[in-house]
């Protein structure tokens, strides 16, 4: 009987006991959820060239937002507050777009005038390596690829590619005109939502809140960098000092090497133009206005927009510009802050994960504190004291006591 009821108790004990089935289950849900996930971002990827503009409006959507709340406050009527969200949604892209493609043109139009330039340092990199007895019959190979020539082709390519982000802009527009106007009715769907599942509609006004907190934050940063870089470039003498801050300024978005990307462009034309000490003063600038701005003022205001630490944030980088394309740069700590939002911060037994890769190790919002519930306990209490429960007929009240039973609080009777 004891051995009998202790592999009863102990189901480990039997071959094919329950804990042995369930954790021969385990791998094969991994399995199924790592085949799901990868049929997931090869569908993704099918339709990147509608999901990205579509998410990217939909972030802006949410960014301006809250100025349709302020002009319904003023009175303003609700479809005349919703066009104004609109008109700004559009005036920020035509003005991104047309700077980019003004820059784009510009460069196209002053790159072939390097070309002697490139050539007289690309000789005298030569003779230096000849002087230290260093082979340059591979470094011929190699920079005899490189041709100011086909970096015009490729800067025209670029112009090219931009043109058809103009004719891509019908799509979008359509798509910001949907949302922005469903927007107006967003607090009211949002409403229900918390009604029936608060959880959801916690993870959503959080990522609401994140989503706005970074572009907003992202792009009042990128345009003091942009303009501080402009000016500096300016006192060393780099020409298109204009296009170059534009370039910073979009860069700006791309996480971890869009500082690279802006930071390359200016210090070579520096190198052609002027030489090399111009090239590493451009180098010296950039790097110290973007840590001056970026590492040591930008947290003392707004502290981490982001969230996410620097290597999530390249990992995501890479992940979504593999699933999204170029767009996927701009919009890969957007879209990690939604997997973050909704999958991760108001998930429960996901804490640790968020941990893992937040910004910080404080401590991530339970699905209790997502919801805006306390956990029940002593100090879960409501204000008003609980009323006392009217005592049992069986039961006598400790206040009143029983005649059988003498009070404890009256002395006992001295019966005769």
């Amino acid at each position: 009987m004891t051995t009998a009821s202790t592999e009863a108790e102990d189901p480990q004990a039997d071959p094919s006991g329950g804990v042995a089935r369930r954790g021969a289950l385990l791998p094969l849900w991994g399995v199924v959820v790592a085949a799901a996930l990868v049929i997931l971002c090869a569908g993704l990827r099918e339709v990147s060239s509608l999901i990205g503009p579509a998410f990217l409006v939909l972030t802006l959507v949410i960014t301006v937002h809250p100025l349709r709340r302020v002009l319904v406050r003023h009175r303003v009527p609700g479809w005349l507050a919703s066009l104004v969200v609109l008109l700004v949604i559009f005036l920020m892209m035509l003005m991104i777009l047309g700077a980019v493609a003004l820059s784009v043109t510009e460069l196209v139009q002053e790159l072939p005038r390097y070309a002697k330039a490139f050539e007289g340092i690309y000789n005298s990199g030569l003779g230096i390596a000849k002087r230290f007895g260093i082979d340059t019959n591979d470094w011929r190979k190699l920079l005899s690829q490189i041709d100011v020539g086909r970096v015009t082709s490729a800067a025209q390519g670029l112009l090219s590619g931009v043109s058809s982000g103009f004719s891509l802009g019908g799509l979008i527009a359509l798509t910001a005109i949907f949302f922005t106007f469903d927007a107006a009715s967003a607090s009211a769907r949002l409403q229900r939502i918390r009604d029936e599942r608060p959880q959801i509609a916690a993870a959503l006004t959080d990522f609401s809140d994140r989503i706005r907190q970074y572009w907003v934050v992202t792009t009042v940063f990128g345009l003091i960098v942009a303009a501080v870089d402009v000016g500096a470039l300016l006192i060393i003498g780099v020409p298109l000092a204009v296009t170059w801050g534009i370039l910073a300024f979009v860069s700006n978005y791309i996480p971890n090497v869009g500082f690279i990307i802006g930071l390359i462009p200016p210090a070579l034309i520096a190198l052609l133009d002027a030489g090399p000490w111009h090239a590493l003063a451009v180098v010296i600038a950039y790097v110290v206005i973007n840590f001056v701005i970026q590492t040591l003022i930008q947290p003392r205001f707004v502290g981490d927009a982001a969230g996410i630490s620097a290597s999530v944030a390249f990992i995501s980088l890479i992940f979504w510009s593999s699933i999204l394309g170029a767009l996927g740069a701009l919009l890969a700590v957007p879209a990690t802050l939604f997997v973050k939002s909704v999958l991760v911060d108001h998930s429960a037994g996901a804490g640790w994960f968020g941990a893992l890769i937040s910004s910080s190790a404080g401590k991530q919002p339970g699905p209790d504190e997502a919801s805006g519930t306390e956990p029940p306990g002593p100090e879960s209490s409501s204000s008003e004291p609980p009323s006392p429960e009217p005592p049992s007929p069986e039961t006598p009240s400790p206040e009143t006591p029983s005649p059988e039973t003498p009070s404890p609080t009256e002395p006992t009777r001295r019966t005769e």
